[in-house]
């Protein structure tokens, strides 16, 4: 049987170009999203595969087109001719996307070091990636550092890692702790109480997710330290100290899951830190007046109980001294019914009501099987492996949660 052929159309290779870059996107938020599960993420990396293989299929005589992906001022379609082409056995591939990353800044620069994450790289673009990462600290830098560690094989000495996470910049600083994170690197505990006291709270927020990650026990008393006063400016410790909050953390979110003044995002802590004590006042916000208040209510019932109350209504937010077209543009939200929750909670209460933390209807503090975990939205896998690097019960790397494609 002869060969396929395959003939070079054009308007098809620019459509694959355009489908990796929107889908990647969605990727990119689904690895976090309660939204999707291990499956619809699959399917979506599936899809990925079948349109990087239909610019593979005609790379050869679609060159010029997939080049100027690769040059476009547009992050995702860069990303989209960067991550095509090292697909490809074309001769100079490799070496063509390094030269693009080492010219790019901002947001191509970020788009670019995405693709050399999870294309496959030969020995001589690993080699070259080293060399950068052994600059003076800079964005370009720490993103062939975060390359290579995708890779596994960045070499993390401690005197460069000191260097990035004490670089001037603020997002070299971030790049920094993530490496520690996705490493699992010792930080000496000085590097930690600096970053701690950096005026970025992107730094900072950077700092104790690392910690969590390397099990730093140091994590839990600086998060509380920080919510000791919450309020909206402190949501992602707050989020954190969710995820890991031991039981004497409940009067807090008791506190926050109350008080209007931390928006829709209470009714996310509330379903993170997962005691069944708030799922009363997750009840009660889905009351509430504010459409968004109300639809997150909904959303952390269904993350806390596995029970979709959603009536497949929508309502309207309120525009404020908008006129017509304004309110014709309005975001609107789903609409949960507080009546069924009620039912329903009533219900699941004598069998999750004692537990100390829920997700999905199933009671963390029991060891999950296989099947349960594979039940989990991708929001919560992630947060069970964080809290279960902590904790010392998972001995995965967070490099698993991002790379493409996620381990089935």
């Amino acid at each position: 049987m002869s060969a396929a052929t395959w003939t070079f159309i054009p308007d098809i290779l620019e459509e694959h170009l355009e489908e990796v870059a929107f889908l990647w996107g969605q990727r990119r938020a689904a690895l976090r999203s309660p939204e999707y599960t291990p499956r619809s993420v699959a399917d979506l990396e599936e899809r990925i595969a079948a349109h990087v293989q239909g610019v593979v299929a005609v790379a050869a005589d679609g060159i010029e087109l997939v080049r100027a992906a690769l040059a476009s001022d547009d992050a995702d379609a860069a990303f989209a001719g960067a991550f095509s082409l090292l697909h490809t056995s074309l001769p100079g591939a490799e070496q063509e996307v390094l030269e693009a990353f080492v010219a790019a800044e901002g947001d191509r620069l970020a788009a670019l070091s995405e693709a050399l994450k999870h294309a496959p790289l030969g020995p001589a673009g690993l080699g070259r990636l080293a060399l950068l990462a052994g600059d003076e600290p800079s964005p370009r830098t720490a993103a062939a550092a975060e390359a290579l560690a995708f890779h596994g094989a960045l070499e993390l000495k401690p005197d460069r890692l000191a260097a990035l996470l004490g670089a001037e910049d603020a997002a070299v600083r971030c790049a920094g702790w993530r490496l520690v994170g996705y490493m699992l690197a010792p930080v000496d505990a000085k590097l930690y109480a600096r970053a701690l006291r950096d005026d970025e709270a992107a730094v900072r927020d950077a700092a104790l997710l690392a910690g969590a990650w390397c099990g730093v026990q140091g994590v839990l008393p600086a998060a509380r330290k920080i919510a000791a006063e919450p309020g909206p400016e402190h949501a992602a410790t707050l989020y954190l100290l969710a995820v890991l909050g031991a039981p004497e953390d409940l009067t807090l979110f008791q506190r926050v899951a109350a008080d209007p003044a931390f928006g829709p995002e209470r009714f996310r802590l509330a379903a993170a830190y997962g005691h069944p004590v708030l799922v009363d006042a997750v009840l009660a916000g889905m009351t509430a007046d504010d459409p968004a208040a109300a639809a997150a209510a909904g959303a952390a019932f269904l993350k806390l109980t596995g029970v979709d109350v959603f009536t497949g209504e929508r309502a309207q937010a309120p525009v404020e001294g908008g006129d017509e077209f304004d309110a014709e543009f309005a975001e609107e939200y789903p609409v949960p019914d507080a009546e069924r929750a009620r039912r329903e909670w009533s219900a699941l209460a004598p069998q999750l009501g004692a537990a100390t933390r829920i997700c999905r209807g199933l009671d963390l503090g029991q060891p999950l099987d296989r099947a349960s975990f594979d039940s989990l939205d991708m929001e919560s896998r992630w947060e069970l492996c964080l809290r279960g690097r902590f904790y010392g019960t998972w001995a995965g790397s967070p490099l698993a949660l991002e790379r493409f494609p996620l381990p089935r």
